[in-house]
Formats: structure tokens, sequence, C-alpha cells
């Protein structure tokens, strides 16, 4: 029997910008983008009848969601998969699962729709496939930090783990836990689905880092990849096949910064007859940088930035990064800039360096989102520093926990 499994992973509904925002509903249209991603994705597994949608973590951005963008999810993502019978397995992310375990998260209502799980804790399952009615089975792996890993390692075997060993006996304890689920699975079909990092996968201008700080790494030899058909692993945002085709990371559905800006985006079929592992692109929305510098000479600054834009970017979110003497800036006519833009660009930001300046930001709208501005303190005053970017992204997520605490507490 054959059954089709779609992979994908690292939505982010929910991702606040500050731009483009509807007044009626208080959300901005880049926020929709994350969501129209997913609807792309249920339609297409709807047309092609798949078998079961795999959700790898962080369908969320965060944990406290919005009324207004919750039922958004309902009622152009779950009902339409409740609707057409298609069973979902959605394991917890960073981002959305809450630190403690007895506070509820908005995914967890995927639990009511028959057949489907939203998994916190480490379990194994077993899912029917829609057109088959085969079980397919399902070890479970939702986000841990390393504290938290050892802490749940210790409760397992009853004692304190010796703090030098936390990693390694973790790891050990997590590798035997995984290989008897595994074998327990009386099933013919067996996948493995977590979100964590993978050693010896590329983290975007990161290549190939041997630790992270306050991740719990999964290695090759934790993975029963022998036993398994596939280990499918969410939390980075780079998509790419590991091990000889027996690892996948599906990457993030959109473009989330522009350090993604060459990166194709979208999502997996894996079919269980073939063992053939298909990806599908989903149109992401584009994200283009464009350094452009003003040559000393230039007579008509104006008309040499605007023929340097780039060739396209109509609907694209647009950051230049103008390099600029003072002297020239000044003779710049910044409305023809802005007009040429604003009529079809979808967003865009202008980063002019002067001679004076080091970074003088000029963004097409008023920024109040604290996310939005601490991302641009942090790109302003460290932008050399060559861990820039993971200095950033946990920041945003100790404000953006902070900020959810203040939410939750209203």
């Amino acid at each position: 029997m054959m059954a089709k499994i779609l992979f994908v992973s690292d939505v982010h509904i929910g991702i606040r910008y500050p731009y483009r925002v509807n007044l009626r509903t208080g959300i901005s249209e880049r926020t929709m983008d994350f969501i129209e991603a997913l609807v792309r994705v249920v339609k297409y597994a709807i047309k092609e009848q798949i078998d079961i949608f795999v959700i790898s973590g962080d369908l969320y951005d965060r944990v406290t969601i919005g009324p207004t963008l919750l039922r958004q999810v309902r009622e152009k993502i779950w009902q339409p998969l409740l609707n057409h019978r298609i069973p979902i397995v959605l394991v917890g992310g960073n981002h959305d699962s809450p630190q403690i375990f007895e506070k509820g998260s908005p995914f967890g209502e995927i639990s009511i729709i028959p057949n489907s799980y939203a998994v916190r804790w480490p379990q194994s399952q077993k899912v029917k496939a829609r057109n088959t009615e085969e079980e397919i089975g399902f070890v479970l792996l939702p986000y841990m930090t390393a504290t938290q890993a050892v802490a749940y390692a210790e409760e397992r075997i009853g004692e304190e783990i010796e703090r030098g060993q936390h990693m390694i006996r973790s790891q050990q304890l997590f590798r035997d836990w995984i290989k008897h689920e595994v074998k327990m699975l009386d099933t013919k079909i067996k996948f493995i689905v977590g979100h964590f990092y993978v050693k010896g996968s590329k983290i975007g201008i990161i290549p190939y880092p041997d630790q992270l700080p306050h991740e719990f790494i999964f290695k090759k030899d934790m993975l029963p990849l022998e036993e398994i058909d596939l280990a499918v692993f969410g939390h980075i945002h780079t998509t790419q096949v590991l091990f000889n085709g027996k690892v996948l990371v599906p990457g993030s559905l959109e473009r989330v910064d522009f350090g993604e800006t060459t990166e194709d985006k979208g999502f997996y079929v894996y079919n269980t007859n073939t063992k053939k592992l298909d990806f599908v692109s989903n149109n992401p929305r584009p994200l283009l940088r464009k350094f452009i510098e003003v040559l000393q000479d230039t007579q008509n600054p104006t008309d040499f930035i605007l023929k340097h834009l780039p060739q396209e970017f109509d609907n694209a979110i647009v950051r230049l990064d103008i390099q600029i003497s003072s002297l020239l800036k000044k003779r710049v006519i910044l409305p023809r800039i802005h007009q040429t833009l604003e009529e079809r660009a979808f967003h865009y930001e202008i980063n002019w360096n002067t001679s004076e300046t080091i970074r003088e930001i000029v963004i097409s709208d008023l920024i109040l989102d604290p996310l939005v501005l601490f991302a641009e303190f942090v790109s302003e005053q460290y932008n050399d520093y060559p861990y820039m970017k993971e200095l950033r992204q946990k920041g945003l997520e100790i404000l953006d926990a902070a900020i959810s605490k203040v939410e939750e507490e209203k």
C-alpha cells in the first residue's frame, strides 16, 4: 500500500510586523503572508490526496496568539483538513511551546481533530493514513532546551546527572529511548519527527556549527536510521537533506529575514511505496537586499540610485544599503526614491551609510513594535559581531517571551 506523507515546518504564524497593518483586524499583511503560505500547502494536500499532514514544530511564532489570528487558522487551515479527513501530526517548537507544561497553547486544539496529534513531550503514536487506513508509526520529539532535556532524562532514570556529563548522558538516554520506541512500533512505515538542531546541518550564514548555546543537539548516532524510513527535524530554516537521504530538514515555509533571500521555501512529500522524497516550492514572497555605492564623482546621485535598484522588485520586501558621502546625500531627491519604491515594492527600507554616520536608517513606516526596534538596535550596534544573527534571535526570543507573559496577565 502506498501513502503520501506531507512534511512542513517552521511556519511562524503570528510573527509581528509593524508595516501595512490592516486597521480593521490589526494584523499586518506581511503577517498574513505566513498564514497564506500554509493555506497553499493545505490546498495542495487536499488536491493531491495527502494521507497525513505533518508539521515539525514552530507552527506559531509565539505562545500567545490573538483571537483574530486563531480564527484565521481555524477557518483556513484546520477546517479544510478536517473536512477532507486528513490527519495532522504536530510537535511543539521552541517558539510556540510554553516553558511550563501545565500551561495550554494554541496548537493544542489540533487534538480535537479526529486521528490527529499535537505533542509537547516525547512519545510515539500510530496514525491511520487517510486513504489506505494503514497505520504509520511516529516517534515524536517536541522541542526542549538543553536544560529541559537533562531534567527529562533525570526524571526517567530517577537520578541526578553529573553536571559535566549533562549533554553526553542525556543524549545517550534519548538515543536508547528512541531506539526502544522505534522497535516497539509494530508498523511497516516508521518516522521520527522532532524540533531540534541536528549536528551536521547548515544554519544560514554559519555552516555546520559544532555546538549552539542552550541547544540540545541530536547527533547521527542517536537516530536508528537503518530501522526507520525517515527522520524529519524542524528548527533550522535552511532546507536540506542529510545522511544519504535519511534525515530531512524542511526549513521554514516563508523567508523570515534577509539572511534567507536566496533560499527557496516550500515543503516535502514522501511516498512510502517508492521511498521518494519530493520538494515542492511554495512561492515565498521575495526578499531583496541591494548594496549601492554612489561614487564620489557622480553628477546626479538620485538617478544613479534609481538606475541601480534591483531589476525586479514588484511586491518584494526590499532593503537598500546605500554607501554615499554626506555631501552627495544632500543632493539626493528623496521623494523620487521613495515614490519609485512605494509604487512597486511591498515594503522597503533604506540604510544610508555616510562618512559621518555608520548606519542611518530610514524606514518607510514609523516603527513602534519593541521586537523590531530591538532587532534594529542589535543590527546597528553589533553589525560586525560574527554571531550577531544568533544574538539578535536569542534576544528576540527573551523579549517576545516577556511580552507574551504581560499579554497573558492582562
